[in-house]
C-alpha cells in the first residue's frame, strides 16, 4: 500500500490548486482496488486503480459534486521493493 501511495504522490499533483483564472481548487485522490502478481523470483507487478477529485470554491452538493478522473496503473517493482523501470 505504501509503495501505491508514493507512486500516486509522484504522478498526481495534489493538494491545493489555483487555475489560470485564480479560482482555488483542491485535487485528492482515493485507491479503489489493487493486485499483485509475481512475475520472477526477484520481481512483482502491483496493479492499481484510483480516482482523482476535483474540488473548487464551486463544489457544492448535489447540484456540482467534485470532478472524477478515473486512473489505472501497472508497476513493477524488485524484491528491494525499489520501481523498475519500464522497458
Amino acid at each position: 500500500m505504501q509503495i501505491i501511495h508514493q507512486q500516486i504522490n509522484r504522478d498526481e499533483k495534489l493538494g491545493d490548486q489555483t487555475g489560470g483564472s485564480g479560482h482555488m481548487g483542491y485535487v485528492s485522490y482515493k485507491l479503489k482496488n489493487y493486485s499483485t502478481r509475481p512475475l520472477s523470483s526477484d520481481r512483482l507487478e502491483i496493479e492499481y486503480s484510483y480516482c482523482t477529485y476535483v474540488e473548487t470554491e464551486f463544489t457544492y452538493y448535489p447540484d456540482n459534486p467534485p470532478m472524477e478522473f478515473q486512473h489505472s496503473r501497472r508497476i513493477v517493482i524488485d524484491r528491494d521493493k525499489k520501481i523498475v523501470p519500464k522497458k
